[in-house]
């Protein structure tokens, strides 16, 4: 994978048009959040390594990218405004790519994991940056498993790769390619992201545990509000509103089909 062959294909108007490549990097959000502090970066710059050092998801988890087997890449959103809840926008665009053009039957997780099954097969960070002009940028980072037959010890059991569920090699430029044509047009669009993400989510009604206030609760998935936080049932009865939580999952003694 080069940038040559990244560019090559690529039928997006403006999302990738400017690409920057790096054979190996800390993390492609770290490096895109560092240029964004120094000077503005245009509307759909995407920043790609072909391997990462200190990949991160959300809550610092690591992503692990030891060999060039994933689809790892930084979206730059100057005008992020455009849809909301802006971190539904890669989650959706990924589920709908994987289902549409690989017949891989994802489904999401909230706030924004892509799984397939009980596996999680990607990752999205959304990071706000501001710029030396005052305005607010959005870096889009996404960590996609692609050609991976085999997980370190750590991870085995939670994680997934495209290649593991079809048994096929994929070329990582045209998953690329892909995506972004499918996140572009999701975001140009006039779609109802939390509408969108429902359909494509097996969370609500569902049994969970998570981690609020370093204490582990058991709720149930009610609904997700149109800001996109979770609305959960607590077993009293009481229901809230969640803008985030750590440690989610699925409480396996009461789901039925996740």
């Amino acid at each position: 994978m080069n940038e040559a062959s990244l560019r090559d294909g690529l039928q997006t108007r403006v999302f990738g048009q400017n690409l920057m490549f790096y054979d190996v990097t800390d993390s492609t959000n770290t490096q895109a959040k560092a240029l964004l502090k120094r000077r503005m970066l245009p509307e759909g710059a995407v920043l790609v390594a072909e391997r990462q050092t200190a990949g991160r998801g959300a809550g610092d988890h690591r992503w692990e990218s030891s060999a060039p087997q994933s689809l790892l890449f930084s979206l730059i959103l100057q005008t992020p405004l455009r849809q909301q809840p802006l971190s539904f926008l890669p989650a959706v665009a990924l589920a709908r790519t994987l289902r549409e053009r690989y017949g891989i039957e994802a489904h999401l997780k909230w706030p924004n994991d892509v799984l397939v099954g009980d596996r999680k097969l990607a990752g999205i960070l959304c990071e706000g940056v501001s710029q030396p002009i005052q305005q607010l940028a959005w870096v889009v980072g996404v960590g996609v498993n692609v050609n991976q037959q085999a997980f370190p010890a750590l991870i085995r059991d939670i994680a997934v790769s495209m290649r593991n569920l079809t048994g096929k090699s994929y070329a990582i430029e045209r998953v690329f390619q892909d995506y972004l044509l499918e996140m572009e047009r999701l975001y140009h669009s006039q779609t109802n992201l939390v509408d969108t993400w429902l359909r494509y989510t097996r969370m609500i009604g569902q049994t969970i545990r998570a981690m609020q206030d370093d204490r582990e609760v058991v709720v149930v998935a009610i609904g997700v509000s149109p800001e996109g936080y979770l609305q959960v049932e607590h077993v009293d009865g009481r229901r809230e509103t969640w803008m985030s939580a750590t440690s989610l999952r699925i409480d396996r003694r009461y789901a039925s089909d996740f």
